[in-house]
């Protein structure tokens, strides 16, 4: 039920949507209210936990978006502008500022609000201590659990069709163990929605991290083939079909031109897919309040789809300080129907095989399609002795690697993988839900530092870059 200022302020909102769709293309104004909240907590060895709430603060803005047809068709540039606020004030502003970048004149009539502020549904600080009791106290090791939850009232306004309301919930957790002051081991998890969460998985993982660091290490080869296990072929597909298959007028994608050819290895299908219930990244509008969608982008190694900046592409950005882009969401890789085609290809392998739990910080350079991919937690096994790999680095060619994969696990072996990426729209919430992926051979090089450290206060979350 909306009352009489409520059908003001969105009819105000829509005016100005529709003022700036006069340019030919599609338009929305998003009204967005973020409340953010932080929590650290520090253990050492078996001592009691030292828990601190880092931040909880709201901001509110307001977008005014357009998409402006290029010369000649095709793809569309952003027209973009913000104001701080939530009522038709900073509408009046935001559409001003993108009409014509000269400002608006003086608003007429009352600041009438259009979104309302969230209240904080989680408590960050629950989450710490959460995992913290999990994790029994180890001699030695210290350990930082660091979490943040996150609530966002959405009010898109379009210029075309009904506005549309949204609250996004996402959180995440993250847990760094530490001797001497030295990151040993480092798990995490995130989640989008309203999804109970239990802190056993996570714990799970960060003590079989422990385990593998305390085995005997050794450098690694320099040529392997890479068994990508415990979800962490999210990060590879995130990297070298992901972000390759992202495309603008402004940035083509290096496969723009290959609609329906064969890309990739094929037992490869993937799809970007936003609406996956729970899942990181999953969100339920684009920027121009359109419902979103599942996107194929490969079908059994042949290209099926781009991330692209068409008037229906899924547009994104972290906050009013940026213009959306079309970005990637959450992307899924069919499983295979059996064990038995990843079991054939372990046997015919022509490098030794390294087993990957974690990867680090990745890159793509969409020039020319190098990645950079930062191997922070493997193993191998020489008979029946199992080694811990020294961090390691591994540099190729983002198209080569797509058709080089080998053989993609069963649902057995499906795991979730959650991250913020790092681009021109800003931090944004991704994942993806993938099978053991076990690559052809690849280059090795020696490990040097991809990425700052992260920081409690700025971003206590999953660390990706892009």
């Amino acid at each position: 039920m909306t009352t009489v200022a409520d059908d003001r302020a969105l009819t105000r909102a829509s005016v100005g949507a529709t003022a700036l769709a006069a340019g030919g293309g599609p338009a929305c104004v998003t009204v967005r209210c973020h409340r953010r909240a932080a929590a650290a907590a520090t253990r050492r060895g078996p001592g009691p936990a030292e828990v601190r709430r880092v931040a909880d603060h709201i901001r509110q803005t307001t977008t005014a978006f357009a998409l402006v047809p290029r010369s000649g068709g095709g793809p569309y540039a952003v027209r973009h502008a913000t104001a701080d606020g939530y009522g038709t004030h900073a509408v009046h502003e935001a559409v001003g500022r993108a009409a014509d970048g000269s400002g608006p004149g003086a608003p007429a009539g009352p600041d009438l609000p259009l979104a309302v502020p969230p209240a904080e549904e989680r408590d960050a600080a629950d989450l710490v201590e959460g995992i913290l009791r999990r994790l029994p106290g180890v001699e030695g090791y210290d350990v930082v659990a660091e979490a943040h939850t996150v609530v966002e009232e959405r009010l898109f306004v379009p210029a075309q069709g009904r506005p549309v309301r949204e609250t996004l919930r996402t959180a995440a957790v993250v847990v760094d163990v530490l001797r001497a002051g030295r990151l040993v081991a480092d798990a995490d998890a995130g989640w989008s929605g309203e999804v109970p969460w239990g802190p056993g998985p996570l714990a799970e993982r960060v003590e079989a991290a422990v385990r593998r660091a305390g085995a005997r290490s050794r450098t690694v080869a320099p040529r392997v083939q890479l068994l990508l296990v415990d979800g962490c072929a999210g990060a590879f597909l995130h990297e070298v079909c992901g972000h390759l298959l992202e495309s603008t007028g402004h940035r083509p994608s290096l496969l723009a031109e290959h609609g329906g050819r064969h890309v990739a290895f094929d037992g490869l299908g993937v799809d970007d897919d936003p609406t996956r219930a729970g899942s990181f990244g999953a969100h339920r509008c684009t920027m121009l309040g359109e419902a979103t969608r599942r996107r194929p982008l490969l079908t059994a190694g042949r290209l099926t789809g781009l991330l692209a900046d068409t008037a229906d592409g899924p547009w994104r950005a972290e906050d009013a300080r940026y213009a959306p882009q079309p970005r990637m969401s959450h992307l899924t890789l069919a499983p295979a129907p059996a064990p038995s085609a990843l079991d054939i290809a372990l046997g015919e392998t022509a490098a030794p095989v390294v087993r990957v739990h974690r990867l680090g910080f990745g890159s793509l350079d969409h020039r020319d399609g190098t990645v950079v991919l930062e191997v922070k937690d493997a193993m191998y096994r020489d008979g029946t002795a199992e080694f811990r790999l020294e961090p390691f680095v591994v540099t190729a060619e983002a198209r080569r690697l797509l058709l080089d994969v080998r053989a993609v696990g069963c649902a057995a072996t499906v795991r979730p993988w959650s991250a913020y990426c790092l681009a021109t729209s800003g931090s944004l919430p991704v994942g993806a839900t993938t099978p053991t992926l076990l690559t052809g051979a690849v280059t090795t090089h020696p490990h040097r530092p991809l990425a700052p450290p992260r920081a409690a206060v700025a971003q206590p979350a999953p660390g990706h870059g892009a």
